[in-house]
């Protein structure tokens, strides 16, 4: 059915290629017939096509080449995600050879998942090594596709299938990047389950035309594979993408001015130094981002501060140059003042909280009062009103009668 459908007539060394006594899957059997047309076309009907397997055999052999390979290498940190995509690549490289060899080989998977914190430049090396496959022949257009949520999803059951079946087709002989892909079982229920399992599904059928790339936090992204254990066995390379240490963020930062034809100043560099100390400290750190997100408010403060001197005395060189009073500080964490009033805490030497309602608080503040001879009465009244406070913040009504008949025991 295969050999007529492609025009061609069998020879025994189709057959050769099937084991007796053996059963055989359509997959499988497509896997055979692949080799045995390559080489048939190769041999018999293009004889041509010896010379240019030949040339592509040493384009695989040859080192990795293409400038996106080129901008990947020049990226500031990321040494293990460089190591695991030149694996990879080399894998792939290879399974293509043997393809073309005609040799026995198994269906390989080029899937990945890429793990790291926002910032870490997942979606970037995404399309540069989309590029580079398609530079060094693995894959066919080498495009992106990027999609989220939303865009896999369908309004209603039945048509999720379909849309993620629009987008693999869309991404055929490229990468389908699909971001924070644990989202679609923590969100829609019944609709994320249909988008997973045509993702498997597809990611089987397409496993040599397509690269697919989840992308996400690592934590999520561990718990969502754990509950998938058929997605988790379609994926061949695991890349993990580390924060950015102060130095690498400073590198980050100087590579970025100069795309921008900027110049940073030797105490510009020393700021953001103590800049990118801090910041890594702060829970919402965006590695990257935050570098980015520096750079352009250093370019609105120095528009601000240029705008401050003569026209005249504006250099071009001082146009393209961020000095140290352009770099922003971070935004510092600001102590909570302890509140003052009703609700307040009172502390001890050793900062431990004593008095924890209003009511203990006037309860304490009416016994100094009394051994001070002050107005009874103000008091009172400042206590029914912590009382009425704290009755309506914690309702403990009962144990604020109980303070009440002790403090008119007190005044009585």
């Amino acid at each position: 059915m295969l050999a007529k459908k492609a025009g061609v007539r069998t020879n025994k060394k189709l057959f050769e290629k099937l084991e007796e006594d053996r059963g055989y899957s359509t997959s499988e059997l497509r896997i055979r017939f692949d080799e045995w047309y390559n080489a048939k076309l190769k041999n018999d009907v293009y004889p041509q096509y010896k010379e240019i397997f030949a040339v592509r055999t040493e384009i695989g052999k040859a080192a990795v080449q293409g400038s996106a390979y080129n901008r990947l290498r020049e990226m500031i940190g990321l040494d293990e995600v460089k190591d695991v995509l030149e694996k990879a690549l080399s894998y792939y490289k290879m399974q293509k050879i043997c393809a073309d060899k005609g040799c026995p080989r198994d269906r390989f998977s080029m899937h990945m998942v890429f793990t790291g914190n926002p910032g870490t430049a997942k979606t970037t090396v995404a399309r540069l090594f989309a590029r580079i496959l398609r530079d060094n022949g693995v894959l066919l257009r080498g495009q992106l596709v990027e999609v989220g949520r939303s865009d896999l999803v369908g309004k209603y059951v039945g048509w999720t299938a379909k849309i993620v079946q629009s987008k693999f087709k869309a991404a055929l002989g490229g990468v389908l990047f699909i971001d924070e892909v644990y989202s679609l079982v923590e969100k829609d229920g019944l609709y994320g389950d249909e988008a997973i399992n045509t993702i498997v599904q597809e990611m089987e059928n397409n496993r040599e035309d397509i690269v697919v790339i989840f992308a996400g936090y690592p934590e999520p992204m561990e718990r969502f594979l754990n509950k998938n254990p058929g997605l988790r066995s379609c994926i061949a390379f695991h890349v993990p993408f580390a924060d950015y240490d102060t130095e690498e963020l400073c590198g980050i930062a100087r590579l970025m001015a100069k795309e921008k034809l900027l110049r940073l100043t030797d105490g510009a560099v020393e700021k953001l130094t103590s800049v990118f100390d801090a910041a890594r400290m702060q829970d919402d750190f965006g590695n990257g981002r935050c570098v980015r997100n520096t750079l352009e408010q250093a370019r609105m403060n120095q528009a601000a501060r240029l705008l401050t001197i003569p026209f005249d005395a504006i250099t071009d060189r001082e146009l393209m140059t961020i000095r140290a009073e352009d770099i922003p500080l971070p935004p510092q964490i600001a102590p909570q003042a302890r509140r003052i009033g009703f609700g307040a805490l009172i502390y001890t030497e050793k900062s431990q909280p004593i008095l924890s309602s209003s009511a203990d608080f006037f309860l304490f503040f009416y016994s100094v009062s009394c051994a001070m001879d002050k107005n009874r009465a103000l008091f009172c009244m400042i206590l029914h009103i912590s009382v009425l406070i704290d009755v309506i913040r914690n309702g403990s009504s009962q144990r604020i009668f109980t303070v009440i008949r002790k403090l008119r025991d007190r005044i009585n």
